[in-house]
């Protein structure tokens, strides 16, 4: 185990409701070495990460002369409807969240946007103006087939138009029975309306289908260790709706997911997480409550949970950055993430690597944690030495995807990882869950407000006896797999059969 020095300078098979606009698919927006900007789940804030030690050298206000894409007037990023001006709403769409103009009536749109149904950064069915064409970034992913998706009815836990809910929606809107409109389900698990499912479903329990080999024998604690095969879990986001709203916190959601893989047999040796447990003001006194009420839910799980830190364990905003000699310094979000969730670990900084090897030194392993939004170049320099220890496989998980943001640790890794082989980034940062590059997942579908048709659930890694790596997201209200977005990838990241 190996940490980067904090002291040294220091987010479909579920897919995103930008397909009411361009076609089924996860929407992201570039984090390119054009300088581009994204709000994410995060909001500018004013805050310019160009002036921290190691950081991407992107700016808040677009790129120069463009008039499209994350920055520009009409792509403008939010975590909440009062960072909008009058009369526009905080909408999840192209991948993160952005501020567009409501439209309640349907004919308040300019000729460049369209009415769209989406889901708002605190979870609510609204109609927003979306820029058409993907303005506000590229739509990547291979688009659901639709094979087996309701048309109405129950999906585990979602309630389609004619089934009785507990969803509700405006007055200016026909509601549906389930109290949703414009053919959203219900999520009743939730109370929310989201888009539709866009592959079969379930509604029957149980079932995970573990086809990895023989039992498990082995363990991993808190400094790695060894396992006959690898397997582990993934869980994505978990943070409330609103900011400094702790009652609200996704505690049952969580719960569960956490129970549920406790119950697997067998049970996963560990667990890793993509960041996004907390919404509180980066000074305020909410963050430290928040992770109690996340980790009374993750002791559920008697095994080890690895952390990548999100950017709400900074300031909220994509493109925060914390720690010592960084922009934003020690903000109490950062410091409670440290003390509640990483300092059980031994671990000092959120940029960390845990070996993990085979029982019988067949095969290595390493994961990687690399914090988008605490980044410095020593981080940079622990990156690119870590990266080049050869290990048979090697998983990186980050909060912010390649795609979707900003965050100054973001361009930065991506320009290292290119330089080094790896076997599949791990991410969150969006809602929803879906394979998302060649070499990348996101799996940001723990609790935080959902976006498209995806479920809450969490993900399954397991290297099977080819010595491939499966990966399956099971959903959490039926606790079965879904097959039609299950992919798997050779040890060098190279699709498997």
């Amino acid at each position: 185990m190996a940490s980067a020095n904090s002291s040294a300078v220091r987010r479909q098979t579920g897919w995103f409701v930008g397909a009411f606009v361009a076609g089924l698919g996860v929407a992201v927006v570039a984090c390119s070495a054009s300088g581009t900007t994204s709000g994410g789940d995060g909001v500018d804030n004013g805050q310019n990460p160009a002036s921290a030690p190691g950081a991407s050298g992107t700016s808040a206000s677009g790129p120069s002369g463009t008039t499209t894409g994350p920055g520009s007037a009409q792509c403008q990023s939010c975590i909440q409807d009062s960072d909008c001006a009058a009369g526009d709403v905080c909408g999840q769409f192209s991948g993160d969240s952005f501020c567009a103009k409501a439209c309640p009536s349907g004919n308040e749109c300019s000729a460049d946007t369209a009415c769209t149904p989406v889901s708002s950064a605190a979870g609510a069915q609204v109609s927003a103006c979306v820029p058409r064409a993907d303005a506000c970034g590229a739509t990547v992913g291979t688009p659901s087939s639709g094979a087996g998706a309701p048309s109405d009815g129950m999906c585990g836990s979602l309630a389609g138009p004619t089934t009785k809910a507990g969803c509700t929606c405006s007055s200016s809107h026909t509601c549906a029975a389930n109290g949703c409109y414009g053919g959203w389900w219900c999520n009743t698990a939730s109370n929310k309306c989201q888009a539709p499912p866009t592959s079969g479903c379930s509604t029957g329990g149980g079932g995970v289908a573990i086809d990895a080999g023989g039992p498990l024998v082995g363990a991993v604690g808190a400094a790695g260790g060894s396992i006959s095969r690898l397997y582990f879990a993934v869980i994505g986001d978990t943070r409330p709706p609103v900011i400094n709203d702790t009652s609200a916190y996704p505690t049952t959601v969580i719960t569960k997911i956490y129970s549920d893989i406790e119950a697997l047999s067998p049970r996963p040796p560990f667990a890793v997480s993509t960041g996004d447990y907390l919404f509180s003001t980066a000074n305020g006194t909410q963050a430290a409550p928040q992770l109690d009420l996340y980790l009374s839910a993750r002791s559920k799980f008697s095994n080890v949970v690895f952390p990548a830190m999100g950017n709400h364990e900074c300031t909220g905003a994509v493109t925060s950055n914390c720690g010592p000699g960084t922009t934003d310094g020690t903000t109490n979000n950062y410091s409670a993430f440290l003390s509640k969730i990483l300092a059980p670990l031994g671990q000092t900084s959120p940029n960390y690597v845990i070996n993990v090897k085979a029982t019988d030194s067949s095969w290595t392993s390493k994961l990687v944690f690399v914090a988008g939004n605490a980044w410095t170049n020593a981080d940079a320099t622990w990156l690119d030495g870590v990266l080049s220890q050869p290990t048979t496989y090697t998983f990186i998980i980050r909060h912010e995807p390649k795609a979707a943001s900003n965050a100054p640790g973001c361009k930065g890794s991506e320009a290292i990882m290119a330089n080094h082989p790896y076997t599949l980034a791990i991410v969150g940062h969006t809602h929803t869950y879906g394979k998302t590059g060649p070499k990348q997942v996101t799996i940001g579908n723990g609790g935080a407000p959902l976006t498209g048709g995806a479920n809450y659930g969490f993900g399954l890694v397991q290297q099977r006896a080819d010595g491939a790596i499966q990966v399956d997201m099971i959903d959490s209200s039926t606790g079965n797999a879904d097959t039609a977005f299950r992919f798997a990838l050779h040890a060098d990241g190279t699709p498997a059969p």
